[in-house]
This record gives C-alpha cells, structure tokens and sequence, in this order.
C-alpha cells in the first residue's frame, strides 16, 4: 500500500497535516498491533537462537579439527569427508546471514515502539503550538497555497529513509531531488 502524500484537499495546509498525521496514527496503531503479536514470540525466539548459532559453529569447528581429518587420512573417505565440509560451508554461510539479520529481527518490536512514540509526540507537538499559529497568522488564501506547494513537494521527495539526509530547507531542495530519483529506481528495480 503507498502513502497518501497527494490525497486530500488542498485547500488548506492544516487539512493536508492533520489528514497526514491522522493516517500516520492509524498505519502506527495497525503496526502496533500486529508488532505486538509477534513480539513475544520474537523475545522468546533470541535466547534459543543465539544457543543455535553457539552450538553449531562448536560442533562444525570441532568436526572439521576432529572428525573430518579422521575420516580423511585412517578411514580413507576423503570424498565423503570433502563432501560433509562442503555441506557444512553452505550450513556455515546460510548461519551467518541468519545471525547478522536476527539482530535487527529480535531488536525491530522494540524499535518501532519507539519510532511511534517519537513521531505521535512530535504531531502532538505540531498540532498544539504549529496549527494555532497557522491557523492565526495566515490567511485562507496563504493556506491554501501552502497546501498545493507542500503536496507537490511530498509527491517529489524521496520515497524511503535517509539517516545522512540534510536537515536543511536549502539541503533538501539540493539533495531531495537526487535522493528521490535513486530511491524511485531502487523501487523499480525491486518490485
């Protein structure tokens, strides 16, 4: 499902923001959700894992020292021998990308968890002090152009992330725009 960046009236900015922060809440509460479901069985799957990985890199060091040198030179199944190692590469390459993806895997319920609690503060934060303050100080008509230019803007800007991105209104306009088209071919490239 893409982000509603262009739905919604452009008649005013406020509208376009709470619509936006409206259906962050609800895409935040439905991860929540489904996060929460898995995320004991998530605590529950690490400290077995871990014990997994532990074992099993023991048992094929101690097999190729131990065994596999036995096997190799007094029972002269040097073929077999070749054969169970090669197994056990494969084995051995499939654990350690399992073992470097487990720990963003185990470390993600709690993650997001935060991520959703920074970002409902932060709309909280902009509704309570930056939606007065618009809705005060800026004409209708001033809304109402603030509106078109930041849908058009969220229509250009990138698509995914950048924890580099420039943080700057002069940053963005440079940047964005590059970053948007990597990300628009990154996206293309992987559907």
């Amino acid at each position: 499902m893409s982000a509603e960046i262009g739905s919604g009236s452009v008649d005013d900015v406020l509208i376009v923001l709470t619509n936006q922060h409206e259906r962050a809440r609800a895409i935040l509460a439905e991860l929540h959700e489904t996060v929460a479901a898995v995320a004991e069985i998530t605590r529950d799957m690490a400290g077995p894992f871990r014990e997994l990985v532990q074992l099993l890199v023991a048992h094929e060091a101690a097999e190729e020292l131990v065994v596999y040198p036995t096997l190799k030179t007094e029972l002269e199944e040097g073929r077999l021998a070749e054969a169970l190692m090669g197994e056990e590469h494969e084995a051995k390459q499939l654990l350690a990308k399992l073992e470097k993806m487990s720990a963003g895997f185990f470390e993600f319920p709690d993650a997001l968890a935060a991520f959703e609690m920074k970002v409902l503060a932060h709309a909280e934060h902009e509704e309570q002090t930056v939606f007065p303050l618009l809705e005060q100080r800026c004409p209708p008509a001033e809304r109402q152009k603030m509106a078109s230019d930041f849908l058009y803007v969220a229509a250009k800007a990138p698509s995914h992330a950048h924890a580099h991105s420039p943080e700057s209104a002069v940053g963005n306009a440079v940047l964005g725009p590059v970053l948007a088209t990597i990300d628009r071919v990154r996206d293309a490239t992987h559907r």
